[in-house]
């Protein structure tokens, strides 16, 4: 999901926090990607 721009801030996707900086909506969307990697890997 692309950063979006939204009143008060940036906000990566469609809900959640938002953010004054872009740069740190930014982080969020590659934390979130990192996770769904991290998790992708896992044995069960």
């Amino acid at each position: 999901m692309p950063v979006q721009k939204v009143k008060g801030g940036y906000r990566y996707g469609t809900s959640g926090k938002v953010y004054k900086r872009r740069e740190d909506a930014v982080k969020q969307g590659q934390a979130i990607h990192a996770s769904k990697n991290k998790r992708g890997k896992r044995k069960k």
